[in-house]
């Protein structure tokens, strides 16, 4: 072996030794004269080199929260970052979509990730089903609100249609209230004078 291509193989060596500590590290100049097993060599780890760096660039972006860089073509190095990649891709969607109230989004590919949001997404739309449930009682209250045409005989109430109605029907139509009949001792008087006076005379 030349002097020629032992420094060939000490600059390789100097390449992979920066490759393992995590630093960048170009591609290796091929002599003219290089023999042709070196030069094969060579040119597959200039080929590894080269797409290791476009891989490593990649990943750097992708650990940093840039999903807007597109992934390496025919990069088998990057292959699993790749899918990584889509796979944030397609949780940045279903986030568009329950923040459109679509709570049916779930996420199955991130481990604990994984159940973490999928419980923030199932509280959610308990929250929502509480909210609604809410509303509907507020709209249910503001039916027995504000000025009740009342007869001042009867106790009928009139509705929004002339009708009259029972104080009871009233209630009951615009309500979750339910009625048990009794009697005020006022009235459990006057009742008892009444029967007393029907009573027949010995």
């Amino acid at each position: 072996m030349n002097q020629t291509e032992q420094e060939i193989l000490k600059i390789v060596q100097q390449r992979l030794i920066r490759m393992t500590h995590g630093e960048h590290a170009s591609v290796v100049a091929v002599p003219d004269d290089c023999d042709s097993a070196l030069l094969r060599m060579l040119e597959a780890f200039n080929d590894y080199l080269a797409e290791r760096n476009d891989a490593r660039a990649f990943i750097t972006e992708l650990a940093a929260g840039n999903l807007e860089v597109p992934p390496p073509v025919r990069n088998q190095i990057a292959a699993p970052y790749k899918q990584l990649h889509a796979s944030l891709q397609h949780l940045i969607w279903q986030t568009k979509q329950i923040a459109h109230g679509d709570f049916k989004q779930r996420v199955h590919f991130l481990g604990e990730f994984s159940n973490s949001f999928n419980s923030m997404v199932e509280a959610l739309a308990e929250k929502e089903r509480t909210e609604k449930e809410l509303q509907e009682a507020r709209d249910q209250v503001k039916h027995l609100e504000g000025i009740i045409p009342i007869c001042m005989y009867c106790k009928q109430i009139r509705d929004d249609e002339k009708s009259w109605h029972q104080l009871e029907t009233y209630i009951s139509n615009h309500s979750e209230a339910m009625f048990s009949h009794g009697m005020c001792p006022e009235c459990a008087e006057k009742q008892m004078k009444i029967i007393e006076e029907l009573k027949p005379v010995a």
